[in-house]
């Protein structure tokens, strides 16, 4: 039996309207039944919709008998690191990098996200508005513990004090107040960018799925390196001076490059996805380095590194797990620990200057029923375009797991052929129904 209410990565939908004080209260009141720890805590984006969220979860908790922590704006991974050193439930509320309209929760438990069995457990509180109450009332504290704590994961990597030109956009989301303590104590020529949030802008024309103002802070002020984070911290797009973006996937092959180096690559081998450009598979090969393919999603690249006892995995996103840092993704904490390596191999980059992309498009089609993919016409057609294309390229068409639209991406070595098969497969879905 699958969820009704989560995706892949906890439950989405319309702040206020969709995920209303009525939905929360319910999801809070049944976390500990569903997860049987003894505390809450729970953080939140800069959305308009988040503090209500945040509360009415925490409503739900203690009138359960849960003790509750309220972190406040915090980043997803402080939640997810937090929750595993104490043993407890963590709530993030956050829909990543969509707009503000959108909000999600997300749900740690001891640190990793929630199991379909747990997922279950808290939808029939929501479904039949069951009401669980404590022999007595949770507390309910402030917490200022959580920043500590994170300030001590980062101690871990013994950075140094630097002058370099680094900017660093916010996305005016849950890591624009951590990022700048760190960054201010470590960079003194640090400057962020979109870090004033008023609950509409959270990832409006910024962060890591909108990189025009960051490059173009990055050419006027002479920068040497940017990073661009998600709304809720757990994604990170890097871009050098001369402007060259490094997503997921060059971060990824970095990242594999320098850990077999130094001889702390386990298992001599790295967790990609689907999306994974082919470029990057082929440039992997050439370095002796192994790849294991699986679904997108951090949860299941998580999985799979667990299953391959694997130190590093990540997506194109920007989604990128080191494994012996942290067990969760972390966008921040990527971007410091590609500096440290910046700073120890000041060439490292320049070898990834020869790695060739094969071209790559993706369409996003919107107001289409996501079910139409198990059409039995677009089922056998999608199969037998399929047939055109190498294990090693990407032809993908799938529903996506947190917003209403149907995912086209398709690489492979020749553009053309890109082309038509792109345009066949959006006229085809668009003929069900599906706008771009």
């Amino acid at each position: 039996m699958q969820p009704k209410y989560f995706g892949t990565d906890g439950i989405r939908g319309k702040g206020f309207s969709e995920l209303t004080a009525n939905l929360a209260f319910h999801l809070g009141n049944s976390l500990k039944e569903a997860f049987n720890n003894k505390i809450v805590i729970i953080g939140e984006d800069t959305r308009l919709s988040s503090p209500m969220l945040a509360k009415m979860v925490a409503s739900g908790a203690l009138l359960s008998g849960l003790d509750v922590y309220y972190a406040g704006v915090v980043s997803t991974p402080m939640i997810a690191y937090y929750a595993k050193l104490k043993n407890a439930t963590g709530i993030m509320i956050t829909a990543s990098h969509n707009y503000y309209l959108d909000n999600g929760i997300k749900i740690f438990n001891k640190g990793y996200k929630s199991k379909i069995e747990e997922e279950l457990s808290v939808e029939k509180y929501i479904e039949d508005k069951k009401i669980s109450k404590g022999e007595v009332f949770g507390k309910f504290n402030i917490n200022n513990d959580i920043e500590d704590k994170y300030f001590n994961l980062i101690d871990q990597l013994q950075l140094k004090q630097s002058n370099l030109k680094v900017v660093y956009d916010g996305a005016n989301g849950a890591n624009h107040l951590i990022a700048s303590k760190i960054f201010s104590k470590y960079y003194s020529n640090s400057k962020q960018i979109n870090f004033k949030p008023n609950g509409k802008n959270i990832n409006e024309d910024c962060g890591s799925t909108n990189l025009e103002k960051i490059i173009k802070y990055l050419q006027t002020n002479q920068m040497e390196l940017g990073f661009a984070y998600d709304g809720d911290g757990d994604r990170v797009i890097m871009i050098d001076k001369n402007s060259k973006v490094y997503d997921g996937d060059l971060i990824i092959l970095l990242l594999a490059k320098y850990l077999k180096q130094n001889n702390i690559l386990k298992n001599n081998g790295v967790v990609i996805t689907e999306m994974t450009n082919p470029g990057i598979k082929k440039a992997l090969n050439e370095n002796g380095i192994n790849y294991f393919v699986t679904s997108v999603g951090d949860k299941h690249v998580h999985q799979e590194m667990l299953k391959r006892d694997l130190v590093l995995g990540g997506e194109a996103s920007g989604h990128i797990i080191i494994k012996n840092l942290l067990h969760s993704g972390d966008g921040l904490l990527t971007s410091l620990y590609i500096l440290k390596i910046i700073n120890e191999d000041k060439e490292i980059l320049k070898s990834l200057e020869d790695v060739y992309l094969y071209p790559f498009k993706m369409v996003n089609i919107k107001n289409v029923d996501k079910r139409i993919l198990n059409k039995d016409i677009i089922v056998k057609k999608l199969a037998e375009y399929k047939k055109e294309f190498i294990d090693t390229d990407i032809f993908s068409i799938r529903a996506s797991g947190t917003e209403d639209v149907i995912r086209v991406t398709i690489s492979c070595s020749e553009e053309d052929k890109l082309d038509t098969y792109l345009q066949k497969v959006i006229k085809l879905i668009s003929s069900q129904g599906g706008n771009i």
